[in-house]
């Protein structure tokens, strides 16, 4: 696996990119902070998209039923592996972390 850290100038573009690559995979939200420690926040969603609003300094996760926002990122890392793209850490002003982890959606049996 390789980790790299996507440049703030790029963030726009980068995830208006991947977004459609992306989309309908399910997701895991993970947020660890040094208040309440490691906490599962979102499980076994379906992703819509992922989009940075420079305007208001925001990150926006959008799954098929919520909008997870993470404001003021201050970097963003991504890890790849033989698939693509298996996880985001978002990091904040604040000192916590957004792991957002992704996984394909299981295949249903065929209908006999």
């Amino acid at each position: 696996m390789q980790t790299r850290e996507i440049e703030r100038d790029n963030w726009q573009g980068f995830f208006d990119h991947v977004s459609r690559a992306l989309r309908g995979k399910i997701i895991q939200i993970e947020i660890d902070s040094l208040e309440l420690g490691a906490q599962t926040e979102l499980d076994k969603l379906s992703l819509n998209g992922l989009t940075y609003d420079k305007k208001d300094d925001a990150f926006i996760i959008s799954t098929e039923d919520i909008e997870h926002v993470i404001h003021s990122p201050q970097n963003i890392f991504t890890t790849d592996g033989k698939e693509g793209m298996n996880s985001l850490e978002v990091c904040t002003a604040d000192g916590s972390k957004h792991i957002i982890r992704f996984t394909e959606p299981l295949a249903l049996p065929p209908a006999d």
